[in-house]
């Protein structure tokens, strides 16, 4: 007869083996992870290969083009000839130039500055955006990978345990309604390892649809934690790179009001020109202003001043949000963090502690193998939630950063740190 004891450590080793091996302090957690050599190289990477990336880079040297060309003179000069053939001979050659009188180029450079900033803010923009999302998709498929593995081990269990209530039914010692329980234990097993093996293959299309990259390895998210800020400092908001493209916006939009201001000033044109007229030499001088009787420009300048108010109010609207965005990432980090940091001081010991009573009244007797099962498959739900509630903490970690405009800084400045088991 198949041994009690023997089976129920089998069933303990599979069960309440820790889909994170190592035991760590609790004072390690809270959830911002700090980022590996390997993981800013990867983004780097990401971001050369990324055709939004690329794009908004393109048209930040189109921006700065642009700025480069509103700083050269508004207006060349202008070359005339003449030559007229009557009863007099005439010929005579001159040169114009009109004046930027009220200084449109100075408005026009300007105006080009703001864009050249906002195209910078909108690449920095998408890098982050770009940066999250591929941050994002690492997280779900580390976290598919733990729910695959905690899905083989429960089907082990299950075929385990079937086996052996097979066996104690020959040998007359269980009902055959355990049997069938534990038959469809296993095939529900089987079945959840199969849905665990499909999400896996999504959750690496999906960091290979973002990326644009395919591994044979895939770089993993750290694992040392640093602690939850206290707060949200508002300052934060003006790190921001898509408050940042609208705050250039705006200015480039006040700019355009003067623009349109200028546009109604006059700019002069003045010329000379010398020849000949028969035996006379000839030299002149003309001057040209332009008369605004046809168009004052002044519907122009209405027109920009709106333009201006449209995007000061979408900018004031981007920030409220933004400022409310930040704090409910703080929140849901917080709380994310402060729920895994529960489980990993206690829960986790408590549930093994669980199966070791489990074990100890499935030899006495007290426990039936049906109500084994059923509090070991509660043992296994317990172990998938925790790995569902580190996904949380990673997912709510990367909101944050996103939200207060780090993700690149904490590329950029956090050193390699190894995880030391045992702390």
């Amino acid at each position: 007869m198949f041994s009690k004891t023997a089976l129920c450590a089998g069933l303990c080793l599979c069960v309440t083996l820790p889909i994170w091996a190592e035991t760590e302090s609790a004072a390690e957690v809270a959830a911002l992870p700090i980022s590996t050599p390997a993981l800013p190289a990867f983004i780097q990477r990401v971001w050369s290969e990324s055709p939004a990336v690329q794009g908004a880079r393109a048209a930040l040297d189109a921006a700065r083009a642009r700025a480069a060309g509103a700083d050269r003179p508004l207006h060349n000069p202008m070359l005339e000839l003449d030559a007229e053939q009557t009863g007099v001979n005439t010929t005579s050659l001159g040169l114009s130039q009109t004046i930027d009188w009220s200084d449109k180029r100075g408005a026009l450079v300007r105006i080009a500055d703001q864009d050249v900033q906002a195209a910078e803010a909108q690449l920095r923009e998408i890098r982050q955006h770009t940066a999250a999302e591929t941050l994002g998709a690492l997280a779900d498929l580390s976290t598919a990978r733990e729910m695959r593995a905690l899905a083989q081990r429960s089907s082990q269990l299950m075929k385990a345990f079937f086996d052996t209530v097979q066996k104690r039914q020959a040998a007359g010692d269980i009902a055959a309604l355990d049997v069938t329980l534990a038959q469809v234990a296993y095939s529900e097993a089987l079945m959840e390892q199969a849905a665990s093996e499909s999400r896996l293959a999504e959750a690496e299309a999906a960091l290979q649809a973002v990326t644009g990259l395919t591994a044979q390895s895939w770089p993993q998210l750290p694992e040392n934690l640093v602690p939850v800020p206290q707060s949200a400092d508002p300052a934060l908001l003006d790190t921001l790179p898509e408050l940042a493209v609208l705050r250039s916006r705006m200015e480039a939009a006040k700019g355009r009001i003067a623009l349109a201001r200028k546009q109604g000033k006059i700019d002069p044109t003045i010329g000379i020109r010398a020849g000949r007229e028969e035996s006379d030499e000839l030299l002149g001088l003309s001057i040209g202003i332009p008369l605004f009787v046809r168009n004052n420009y002044r519907e122009e300048v209405r027109a920009a001043a709106h333009d201006a108010a449209a995007a000061e109010q979408a900018w004031r609207d981007a920030r409220r949000r933004a400022a409310a965005r930040l704090n409910a990432a703080l929140g849901r980090f917080n709380s994310t963090s402060h729920a895994w940091q529960v489980w990993r001081a206690g829960g986790r010991q408590a549930q093994r502690e669980q199966m070791e009573l489990l074990e100890q009244m499935w030899q006495a007797g007290e426990l039936t193998a049906t109500d084994f099962l059923i509090q070991a498959k509660q043992n296994i739900d317990t172990q998938a939630t925790a790995t569902m509630l580190l996904n949380e903490v990673w997912q709510s970690a990367i909101a944050w950063l996103a939200a207060s405009g780090q993700i690149e800084p904490w590329l950029d400045s956090s050193p390699a740190q190894t995880r030391n088991s045992g702390e």
